[in-house]
């Protein structure tokens, strides 16, 4: 039974027997679980229902008015041994949820209070707390006037909070917050505290905010040092009114609170904190300074010329007493119209800035802490021109790790990063066009990787299947190595990209593995030591075929590759199962999800670069396929996956070579009934067999008139599937 009720005689005794006991709104169909529901709840009126089958969830519409508080409650019932633990959702009529509430007052029942802004329709949902919960429930409306307002929500609040007076107020409502107005002036330093209200009914976790006059957060704090109450400085860089918010975390928190602040003459600031400043900044040289006191930002006006580039450091000043621990920098024009910013684009938390002025004119060089309360000496930099491109780059990257924004402008242009490296350190570079920023997304990036001795010993255009760029590399001897940044276009790219730079090579198990995707550009790396092994995690999807190819890439490496689960069990493993020495692996995963292909040396007795190739479609069945056997003596194993599957092998035959071509049928499921077709070129078949191999197994023994291409198509026949191993020898 879900959701209906009979009425009558029968039906009440029924219901009793439920469970279901007093009124209940006459529900003559399950309601829906989306917002074509026509189930309509009145205030005042209780609702029961049942969640069945598993998963179930019931939708009602609600008509709502304005000035209305709505109070909602939806109590598991309990049958047996079992009691729902409900969820409690409101939808507007879009069918996107404006509220919610899993667990209320104590229990695992749900409850909340909802206040419309426009009148009109809204949808209440029940559902279970789990995905496959099922269970009876019983559902309570009721409506009422809101309770008066102590205080606006917005600029037009005519409340006010004056320093040394505190002022007393109530969250009357889920969503309620009030606004104070304070009359700030740049001499002071305000502390402002908001409190949960002594006793019950109390605002159990208070949230403050300062807006400024045209609705711009300018501080903010959720809990203090002390517990759930909030506490925040806040120094004004301007004369005027600013608004106090007093609001409750998640905007479902209700209750009573005490709003106090205190003013104190401000600490004397040797640079303003706008565009009223009286500080200057001069290109090529630095200035040593401080950020006095929390809340402190130093402005610098500085003249830029329109479409040239230049670059400017924040770094904290470790000479001073107190050093700034995580400089910021931000550039504003002069409307003071934030352009650009940066936080730890420098080595460690120092900000490194590259900028290109849009116009020439004024502009304002922000230095400032991440947080809000920073404070400490700093050294402020100007530099004219672009990251240079050559060995006297000022730009760096940290080889236990680091991430850089940057843009290349104008077109063709390159930047250079140094990075020091001890012998044997190895490094993961990925390079990428970065979206969202101006100048636009350098759409191919480029990378190289030079050595201390200024020649290139890494690089690479396209990895991963896509355009970006990725490289792993080891270094062969210490010293300063350096990262050039460019388009593939050498001469006309240009716009922003990202870098990643993770330490150490490839790791040999789950928790260190380089993430990869099937279907991808060619992943290329290197086996550097004996005993090395690379892993890659990737995810698969269960049913679909993958695969796995791992060659020898400078001819040194006899590859071996190992497929593992997620708890990292070895699942498939192939040695020379590919062309030569290489290995070659075929597999169709039972489940979906997180795997991991480790890429190693046979026997761990060989070292050299290596290529991993994963491919996720079937191998093709006719001319075209990218699966290629030696003639000289190759095999392959693969699986014929449905009634009338084809696979196609390229091979180069010798003109008059007498080749010997068998399918058989391999492994715990094979091809019962195997056929094989040699196609010339043009895809015109030349020689076939059925069954002259062991069994049903197919042999075929072709010489071809002159050395061309040929293909070799393996079948099975009459519907039949299975794995199955292909094989050429002369």
């Amino acid at each position: 039974m879900r959701g209906k009720f009979l009425f009558g005689a029968a039906s009440a005794a029924l219901l009793v027997g439920l469970g279901f006991a007093g009124s209940a709104s006459a529900q003559q169909a399950d309601p829906p679980g989306d917002n074509t529901t026509q189930v309509v709840l009145a205030p005042g009126q209780e609702t029961s229902g049942t969640l069945y089958p598993a998963g179930d969830k019931d939708w009602y519409r609600l008509n709502v008015t304005p000035g209305q508080r709505y109070s909602f409650t939806l109590n598991g019932v309990t049958e047996g041994e079992t009691t729902l633990d409900p969820v409690l959702a409101i939808y507007n009529a879009a069918g996107e949820q404006i509220a919610g509430n899993d667990d209320a007052n104590g229990s695992l029942n749900a409850a909340l209070n909802f206040t419309p802004t426009e009148a009109g329709f809204v949808f209440v949902e029940a559902r279970g707390f789990s995905e496959d919960a099922a269970g009876g429930y019983v559902l309570n409306v009721s409506a009422g006037p809101v309770p008066p307002d102590d205080a606006g929500n917005d600029a037009t609040t005519r409340a006010r909070v004056t320093p040394g007076g505190a002022v007393s107020g109530t969250l009357e409502s889920e969503g309620d917050v009030d606004w104070y107005r304070l009359s700030a002036r740049t001499s002071q330093r305000y502390r402002i505290a908001l409190n949960g209200a002594d006793g019950d009914g109390a605002l159990g976790d208070p949230v403050l905010r300062v807006i400024d006059s045209n609705g711009v957060e300018v501080a903010a704090n959720d809990d203090s040092e002390t517990g759930l109450n909030s506490l925040l400085e806040f120094s004004p860089n301007a004369n005027g009114d600013v608004f106090i918010e007093a609001g409750g975390f998640g905007g479902q928190a209700t209750g009573a609170y005490t709003l106090n602040v205190t003013a104190e003459r401000a600490p004397t600031d040797s640079v303003a904190g706008d565009s009223h400043t009286r500080g200057r900044l001069a290109l090529d040289a630095s200035v040593s300074d401080g950020l006095d006191f929390a809340g402190d930002r130093d402005w610098r006006r500085i003249r830029l010329e329109g479409g040239q580039s230049y670059r400017f450091t924040l770094n904290s000043n470790t000479d001073a007493a107190t050093p700034l621990t995580d400089p910021l920098i931000k550039i504003f024009g002069n409307d003071s119209v934030e352009l650009a910013a940066d936080d730890d684009g420098g080595d460690g938390f120092n900000s490194y800035l590259e900028f290109t002025a849009p116009e020439s004119g004024n502009y304002f060089v922000e230095a400032r802490g991440f947080g809000d309360d920073a404070t400490g000496g700093y050294t402020l930099t100007a530099r004219a021109g672009d990251i240079p491109a050559d060995a006297s780059t000022d730009a760096s990257l940290s080889a236990d790790g680091d991430f850089r924004s940057g843009v290349l402008s104008p077109a063709g242009d390159r930047d250079w990063y140094r990075i020091e490296l001890a012998e044997g350190q190895g490094l993961r570079l990925a390079v990428a066009g970065a979206e969202g920023v101006p100048g636009g997304v350098l759409s191919d990036p480029y990378i190289a990787l030079y050595g201390p001795d200024g020649n290139v010993v890494a690089e690479n255009d396209d990895a991963n299947g896509d355009l970006n760029s990725w490289l792993e590399y080891s270094a062969a001897a210490a010293g300063a190595h350096y990262l050039e940044v460019r388009g593939f276009s050498a001469e006309t790219a240009e716009g922003a990209y990202t870098i990643q730079l993770t330490a150490g090579e490839i790791g040999a198990s789950s928790d260190t593995a380089e993430y990869i995707m099937a279907a991808g550009a060619p992943r290329q790396s290197t086996i550097a030591t004996a005993g090395d092994a690379d892993w890659y995690g990737i995810d698969l999807v269960e049913g679909r075929a993958y695969r796995i190819n791992l060659v020898s890439s400078d001819g040194t490496l006899d590859p071996v590759v190992t497929l593992f689960n997620a708890e990292g069990q070895a699942i498939a493993t192939d040695d020379d199962g590919g062309t030569g020495v290489n290995a070659y692996l075929t597999y169709v995963p039972i489940t979906g999800g997180t795997h991991y292909i480790a890429a190693a040396a046979y026997e761990s007795q060989t070292t050299g670069g290596y290529m991993l190739t994963i491919n996720d479609t079937e191998v093709l069945g006719s001319p075209g396929s990218d699966e290629m056997l030696d003639a000289n003596g190759d095999d392959r194993l693969s699986r014929i996956d449905m009634p009338g599957d084809l696979d196609a092998y390229g091979v180069t035959l010798e003109g008059g070579v007498r080749y010997t071509i068998e399918v058989r049928g391999e492994g715990d499921n094979p091809l019962t009934d195997a056929f094989v077709a040699v196609l010339d070129s043009s895809g015109a078949r030349v020689a076939s067999d059925d069954d002259s191999g062991p069994g049903l197994d197919a042999r075929v023994t072709f010489t071809a008139a002159a050395t061309d291409q040929f293909y070799i198509q393996a079948s099975g026949l009459g519907g039949g599937t299975g794995w199955y191993r292909v094989s050429i020898a002369r």
